[in-house]
């Protein structure tokens, strides 16, 4: 990958990519508007004289005009609207950013000399369920991020139909934390309120995710981008459930400390559940994630000064 475009590539898993695909000697192009994208993450890139970056909206043609110019063979499509309660409470936006405006992308590289498009599904497009998904399993999404996604992921394969050249990759990811966050998940929220030394306000504590460090993420991305032409979906998770209630014994334990924690009645749902992802696949390739939940957690709170 010579030449390769990065949406959203001022957020949170956008950013660590921008690093990794610099650092292995690519010239990058960034689109971001940022409403959530930081330029202060793009500065390490940025040193490299290898990045260009363009504030604009995925959603206008206009905006992309320099997609046009710069001629990527690899686009990797990070931007959406992801944070699930936004997402809940704006379903429009949600739908317009995360369908409408990736259509607008692939319009805008119509004509490019592409040999690779990794887009950024979403493990929810399964739904709960006990077990780690396999990429196989149907697709059942019950919340509008993950039915933009697989609505998203449809796009794709009319994509792929019209050039069957390209590698055409659904890059499945799971629940993401690291630094550089740029919505209010939950280990930010736990990282919010240890810096302000206030009890831990949480909902439910049971349901099992697949916790993955973003930096093992950006890792996976490109690994499942390498390889001929095909259309293929890979999980990018650790295919281990962690609920919080894990996360607040492992922060316990790194920080030596007991957490104020209250778990509050009207944050807690009825319809949660267990996400879980297979990443046999992807490992099929050689990738692997570097971290386990201490080392990731370990890092983030050092990042967070609080450590």
């Amino acid at each position: 990958m010579d030449r390769v475009l990065v949406t959203g590539g001022a957020g949170f898993i956008g950013s660590h990519l921008v690093d990794s695909l610099v650092d292995s000697g690519g010239d990058v192009l960034v689109v971001d508007d940022f409403s959530r994208g930081r330029r202060e993450h793009l500065d390490r890139a940025g040193s490299s004289g290898r990045l260009s970056v363009v504030e604009g909206d995925i959603r206008s043609a206009e905006d992309l005009r320099p997609v046009r110019d710069f001629a990527p063979d690899a686009v990797f499509h990070m931007a959406a609207v992801h944070f699930i309660p936004y997402c809940n409470a704006h379903p429009q936006e949600a739908l317009d950013v995360n369908v409408l405006g990736l259509d607008a992308l692939i319009r805008a590289v119509r004509h490019a000399p592409l040999k690779t498009f990794v887009f950024a599904s979403s493990g929810t497009v399964y739904g709960f369920g006990s077990d780690p998904w396999p990429e196989t399993a149907r697709a059942r999404p019950d919340e509008v991020y993950g039915i933009s996604k697989w609505m998203g992921e449809q796009v794709m394969a009319r994509f792929y139909e019209d050039r069957p050249e390209v590698r055409t990759v659904l890059a499945r990811i799971f629940n993401v934390y690291g630094p550089r966050e740029t919505n209010p998940h939950v280990l930010v929220d736990i990282i919010t309120r240890l810096k302000a030394e206030t009890a831990i306000e949480l909902g439910n504590l049971w349901p099992r995710r697949d916790l993955i460090f973003v930096t093992d993420v950006a890792a996976g991305t490109v690994a499942a981008a390498a390889g001929g032409p095909g259309l293929a979906a890979f999980n990018v998770g650790t295919g281990r459930g962690t609920a919080v209630q894990d996360v607040l014994r492992s922060i316990e334990a790194i920080m030596d400390r007991p957490l104020d924690v209250r778990q509050v009645p009207s944050r807690m749902r009825d319809d949660d559940g267990h996400l879980v992802g297979d990443p046999g696949k992807l490992m099929e390739t050689g990738w692997k994630p570097g971290y386990d939940l201490d080392a990731g957690l370990r890092r983030l709170l050092t990042w967070e000064g609080l450590l």
